[in-house]
């Protein structure tokens, strides 16, 4: 190609002259890459419409007899594997037991100081190693500081007893936040997560709400009447022997921390989001 200034020979594909620097002809225009629309999210990708759906889908659970006997089983789970961390924590070694047939039942030995001991010990070295970070050196802390006033007295028992209800409530919780806030490879599980949630907070918070609307109701249950627990002293009558606190006084905390498990579910999976 020959420059129209200069005259000198190019190549046939210069842009401009190499000896003057002229410009031989303008660059290709680059060809526009091609965007895709945006992706619409599918239904199990939309978090509270999940939530919404095992919501719904929690009585019609309840009237199945596979699901009905499904989450049932793995709430009781749930709820004797409860009793048995907490019993451990307070230095009572526990096994908990879970009828196939329907129920459980969970029993702890006398406690070892020693081991009581040694779990105080850990909580201070977890809160050691978690000084950088502060929240959770500061709830370590807290923990450290309130154990001997719980593991020491008979404040132990009722730890134990309550481990049950807390991690039915904090089942229900982790159940909401993954729901909500987690990445999952198969998105189909996330109502499914929200129904097993919905099951153990409205199970537990009925069964509280019917107790302190039925006074018969609540003397029934004191002592079980089937399962692999039957004779046995329900966990409320349990509480109210150790601290002889009015029964209705403990059917509201449990519907208070009942309550709280859904925002603080929410809070965690928007910390979540933001942090990803």
């Amino acid at each position: 190609m020959k420059c129209n200034r200069c005259a000198y020979e190019n190549a046939d594909n210069a842009l401009a002259c190499g000896l003057c620097g002229e410009v031989l002809r303008a660059p290709a225009a680059p060809v526009p890459e091609y965007a895709e629309p945006p992706k619409k999210p599918s239904l199990f990708e939309r978090p509270y419409l999940c939530l919404a759906i095992g919501l719904l889908a929690f009585p019609l659970a309840k009237l199945l007899w596979l699901p009905n006997y499904m989450f049932n089983f793995l709430t009781t789970l749930v709820h004797e594997c409860g009793h048995a961390a907490c019993a451990w924590l307070m230095g009572m070694p526990s096994i908990p037991s879970v009828s196939m047939a329907g129920g459980g039942v969970t029993m702890w030995q006398e406690q070892s100081k020693g081991l009581a001991v040694a779990v105080w010990i850990g909580i201070g070295a977890l809160a050691c190693a978690a000084r950088r970070v502060k929240v959770p050196f500061v709830a370590l802390c807290v923990v450290a500081l309130v154990y001997p006033f719980v593991a020491f007295t008979k404040g132990k028992d009722v730890f134990a007893i309550f481990g049950g209800v807390l991690f039915e409530v904090g089942g229900a919780a982790a159940c909401f936040t993954v729901c909500l806030g987690a990445k999952l490879e198969r998105p189909f599980e996330r109502p499914l997560y929200a129904v097993w949630g919905w099951w153990m907070l409205l199970n537990r918070m009925t069964e509280a709400c019917l107790m302190l609307s039925d006074s018969a109701y609540r003397l029934e249950r004191r002592v079980i009447q089937s399962g692999l627990a039957e004779g046995l002293t329900d966990d409320l009558a349990m509480v109210d022997l150790l601290l002889n606190v009015p029964a209705h006084r403990v059917l509201w905390f449990v519907l208070a921390i009942g309550a709280l498990s859904l925002p603080i579910s929410i809070g965690i999976a928007r910390w979540m989001r933001r942090a990803e």
